[in-house]
């Protein structure tokens, strides 16, 4: 009875120098960052596990709302870029190490799917993350529907996002993804599946300021869909490819040029594809700027 008593005591003094030894190896890595990056180190989770004894869970939730508070606190800046690569790196390592603790916990995933993406050019380590999470949330279609999305829109990867439509098909709820995962199979209208996607995700999104942002990219990809489709039929009718926007007022195929809720300006690329100066990020400042 003694010894079963003391045995948490035992532990403790045991992971007390395993704790020290792991601060230590933190400290003498953040001296060989660069000035200015040395926040971009974030403690490993395997190491975090051990050091957070049963508190997995709190620890997690900890790293995760650091992430979020972090990111928020960038929205007010008024230079660009934004947010420095060592920044997006930085958020990246503490939701990995979030879930590295807890596998389960969503939030660090459908946040790394809000932001990394889009905003920070990490799509190939945004689909790693949520693949951990899939394996653990195997009853969950939103991540293989996420990580499909990703491989489409950005990767330009149809068979691999049909595949994970098809992984998602599988789970409870997610059986309307085959339809989607076949249309895949189809080269080309890479706008129209991608307004397809994010009016989905957003029959799924509660949180008010994510809803806020999936509508505006939807907005803009809905003016980059009439857009296109303007410029085919100007093909169609005279045979050839219009150099600017002003083209098609000008032969009354559009009224008006949709406006970019992002506050860049729609263009023809010399590719003929429909484009944005914004490219899909914010260029308004601020109320404080």
């Amino acid at each position: 009875m003694i010894i079963r008593r003391a045995l948490p005591i035992i532990l403790v003094l045991l992971l007390i120098p395993v704790h020290i030894l792991t601060l230590s190896t933190v400290s003498n890595k953040r001296k060989t960052l660069h000035q200015g990056e040395d926040v971009a180190y974030v403690i490993p989770g395997p190491l975090l596990k051990i050091t957070s004894l049963e508190y997995d869970g709190l620890a997690s939730d900890f790293l995760f709302l650091k992430a979020l508070v972090y990111y928020g606190g960038t929205l007010n800046r008024s230079e660009r870029p934004r947010v420095k690569d060592w920044e997006w790196r930085w958020i990246y390592s503490t939701l990995q190490a979030s879930t590295d603790l807890d596998p389960y916990f969503y939030d660090p995933y459908y946040f790394a799917n809000a932001i990394l993406t889009w905003d920070g050019n990490m799509v190939r380590e945004t689909n790693s993350l949520l693949a951990k999470g899939s394996r653990y949330r195997d009853w969950d279609w939103m991540l293989p529907f996420f990580m499909g999305f990703n491989s489409f829109y950005f990767l330009h990867e149809n068979g691999r996002a049909s595949e994970y439509l098809m992984e998602g098909a599988k789970r409870p709820g997610g059986e309307a993804l085959a339809s989607l995962a076949l249309r895949l199979a189809v080269k080309g209208n890479r706008t129209e599946n991608a307004i397809i996607f994010l009016q989905e995700i957003l029959k799924r999104t509660k949180d008010i300021a994510t809803r806020k942002e999936y509508e505006t990219r939807l907005e803009a990809l809905q003016g980059i869909h009439v857009l296109e489709g303007a410029v085919n039929t100007f093909k169609d009718k005279y045979g050839k490819q219009p150099s600017e926007l002003k083209e098609l007022l000008a032969v009354g195929i559009i009224s008006q040029i949709p406006e970019d809720p992002y506050g860049g300006e729609f263009y023809i690329d010399k590719d003929g594809s429909v484009k944005t100066t914004s490219d899909l990020r914010s260029m308004k400042k601020t109320k404080n700027n």
